[in-house]
């Protein structure tokens, strides 16, 4: 009784410290450098953009200097004769407020809008790329450490055999050369065992590189909701790439950027308006005694005449970016394409594997039923026996990696189409939200 309560205990603590796919998954995001990278660039360019947007308040600068000035002009000559040394005072105040730029900032805000959008698609796009990537290692892990427990049972199944065939070689009913090659089998079997213990350890390497912890009781993930998010046909699935997808809208908000930009440069053709506020209380200027206050109100205009061809040529610069942005969006759709039909043929083809190495395991596992009834009547050898029981153990660990080669498909080809996260109920950063109300 005492043991069995040890073991619920044990059980129960296993239970408590298990980690979902989508636990991982969620606290991966929170931490993976790659994403919190796009994520400190999406805040970046909001801050760009805050920028930007101040060019709609006035301006106010404050300007000050103290110092001794010699003055020689007219207005001294007259009053001294000759040159005057003062002590000079300047104070001003300024104010300064753009009314008409050529629509210059109107566009310089609507390009910075628009990066603040690709930057927030650039964090959905790392992010699912991120859970597709945390979803492989986790399986990955799964996978190795199913294959070493079969190997372990493997290794079980050569020793008792080659202890049968000793029993028999002691007793003069078995061969040495049985024995020996028995032997060597198991050597082999222990191989691979260590094999496969080796592969689990990378496999354990890789998964902390990518979640930053190692892992603890992972339990294979349900395929239910997975399934059910998937698309029926082909044809769907790449109209939900197409019209979801973050790469895509990543390009999409790149190039609406490129096509503010180029509006930007007809402001060098316009004329720009300003107003400017202006007061002074100076002391002492030009070698003069005394108060020298100014107060102003001016409408400014600036009209450049000339720039030696530059602004045309910027401008023929942002058309040309415009046609580069464009094609961006084509490379991105094929890419889309292309990724969304190799995912659904992989999993069809995996779907069609997995069939026939069910029907493979289970004609096996009659073998070394049969087999070891043949065994028993004289007529199999126990080296028989154990060559259908290597055959089984093949079969058993073909089977465990295609059926994990399929759940990954299905987690492949919904990030394919830009929907993994919202499958999987997990919760992006904020930064991915390409909303702009707040600004």
């Amino acid at each position: 009784m005492r043991k069995f309560t040890i073991l619920l205990l044990l059980i129960s603590s296993l239970s408590s410290h298990a980690e979902t796919l989508t636990e991982v998954i969620q606290r991966t995001l929170e931490t993976n450098p790659d994403v919190l990278i796009t994520v400190n660039n999406r805040r970046a360019t909001a801050q760009e953009l805050k920028q930007v947007q101040g060019g709609y308040w006035p301006s106010l600068d404050l300007t000050g200097g103290y110092g001794r000035e010699r003055s020689d002009n007219t207005s001294t000559r007259a009053s001294t004769g000759g040159e005057v040394t003062l002590t000079r005072q300047e104070l001003g105040l300024t104010l300064s407020q753009i009314l008409f730029d050529g629509f210059s900032l109107r566009y310089r805000v609507a390009q910075q809008s628009s990066l603040l959008n690709s930057a927030a698609y650039k964090v959905q796009d790392s992010s699912e790329n991120l859970a597709l990537l945390t979803a492989e290692t986790y399986l990955e892990v799964l996978r190795r450490q199913e294959l070493v427990e079969l190997a372990k049972d493997n290794v079980v199944i050569h020793q008792k055999t080659l202890r049968q065939i000793r029993t028999l070689v002691k007793g003069g009913a078995g061969r040495r050369a049985d024995m020996l090659q028995s032997s060597s089998r198991l050597a082999l079997a222990k191989s691979s065992l260590v094999n496969a213990q080796g592969n689990l350890r990378n496999a354990e390497i890789n998964y902390r590189r990518i979640t930053g912890e190692l892992p603890k009781a992972l339990t294979r993930p349900s395929r239910t909701p997975v399934e059910t998010a998937l698309p029926k046909t082909k044809e769907a699935a790449l109209d939900t790439a197409l019209n979801n997808h973050p790469s895509l809208r990543v390009a999409k908000a790149d190039f609406e950027a490129a096509k503010a930009a180029h509006q930007q440069t007809s402001s060098a053709f316009m004329p720009h308006f300003s107003l400017e506020l202006g007061i002074t209380d100076n002391k002492n200027l030009d070698g003069i005694t005394g108060e020298n206050d100014d107060m102003s109100a001016m409408l400014r205009m600036r009209y450049n005449l000339f720039r030696g061809g530059a602004d045309r040529a910027r401008r023929q610069e942002t058309a040309e970016r415009i046609g580069a942005a464009k094609e961006g969006i084509r490379r991105i759709q094929r890419i889309i394409e292309e990724d969304v039909l190799l995912s659904w043929n992989s999993l069809i083809t995996i779907r069609a594997r997995l069939g026939y190495l069910k029907a493979h395991l289970e004609s096996t596992e009659d073998v070394v039923k049969s087999y070891k009834e043949q065994f028993k009547l004289g007529k199999r050898s126990l080296l028989d026996v154990l060559d259908s029981e290597n055959e089984l153990f093949n079969a058993r660990a073909s089977l465990v990696s295609t059926q994990y080669a399929e759940l990954f498909s299905l987690f492949k080809l919904l990030e394919s189409f830009g929907r993994l996260l919202d499958t999987l109920g997990i919760k992006r950063h904020q930064e991915a939200e390409a909303e702009l109300s707040n600004w």
